[in-house]
């Protein structure tokens, strides 16, 4: 086991992020016998809560907690296949165990069960595991772990825990993103000045992102261009994709603006320079 030797002052740092309610996630709930949440489905209620990765059983808990650790700390737990500074969790807020919507980014609850379907962007049926190795490729601007690798089963480990509860819903409504109905045309000179309004103070002025702690936390606001965002392949360097992302989930906790809006600066934000996705 690697261990790291840590200074006082960085470890307070550590536990500063890790305590302070960054995040307003929904609180998890492991009895089934008690659900906070129900879905009908083929008229049948479905009982089902947002499950803690610590009360995994043993035999996998190692396996889904390290997968819990690679969503929220992408670059620094596959580092040799992530090769930005963003993070899985950036997109998947609450490390997906969510059910998306408002502020909750995209959910990763119930995906095992919509696995495998047809892409339209490979023009083939992929699995679960394909669509992850796309993400390392286009969003994390990497290469693709081995299918057999640690990182693919820990990241397939957690994904299969969390959507335990919801293993009987078919076709979850709370995945994917909601699509903005306007059809506002983008203006990217609105773009700049909502960016400038709304964005700047976290992703700074060059959209580098921020909020640097130190090993093995990293950066905490992800850059949004430049050679450590995503590059040109990924889903959310397309208009309808980043406007929605936008509209439903920012300003961080705070999303406020129109769908106009977003369709501005997400066009402003798509049109600044990015690494080039290399098939």
């Amino acid at each position: 086991m690697i261990r790291y030797i840590l200074s006082i002052g960085i470890l307070a740092l550590i536990a500063l992020y890790l305590f302070l309610p960054i995040k307003k996630c929904n609180p998890f709930h492991n009895e089934k016998n008690s659900p906070r949440y129900v879905i009908v489905e083929n008229n049948k209620l479905i009982g089902f809560n947002l499950v803690d990765p610590e009360s995994a059983p043993e035999s996998i808990r190692d396996s889904v907690k390290r997968g819990y650790s690679i969503i929220m700390n992408t670059p620094f737990y596959a580092a040799n296949y992530a090769k930005n500074h963003l993070t899985c969790g950036n997109c998947h807020l609450c490390e997906g165990n969510s059910l998306g919507g408002r502020n909750q980014g995209i959910s990763l609850l119930g995906v095992t069960s919509i696995y495998p379907q047809y892409s339209e962007r490979s023009k083939k049926t992929v699995d679960l595991k394909e669509r992850i190795f796309n993400c390392f490729e286009r969003s994390m601007n990497g290469i693709r772990p081995p299918g057999d690798s640690q990182v693919m089963k820990d990241i397939l480990a957690y994904i299969d825990w969390i959507s335990t509860q919801v293993k009987d819903v078919s076709n979850p409504p709370w995945l994917g993103l909601k699509l903005l109905k306007s059809k506002h045309e983008p203006n990217v000179e609105q773009g700049k000045i909502v960016y400038e309004k709304y964005c700047v103070a976290c992703h700074e002025t060059n959209g580098e992102g921020g909020g640097d702690l130190p090993f093995p936390v990293g950066k905490t606001i992800p850059p949004l261009w430049g050679k450590d965002s995503f590059n040109n392949g990924a889903g959310m360097n397309t208009l309808p994709m980043l406007s929605s992302f936008v509209y439903w989930n920012m300003p961080f906790e705070n999303s406020v603006l129109t769908e106009e809006q977003a369709i501005d600066v997400a066009a402003f934000i798509i049109k600044q320079p990015r690494p080039e996705f290399k098939k």
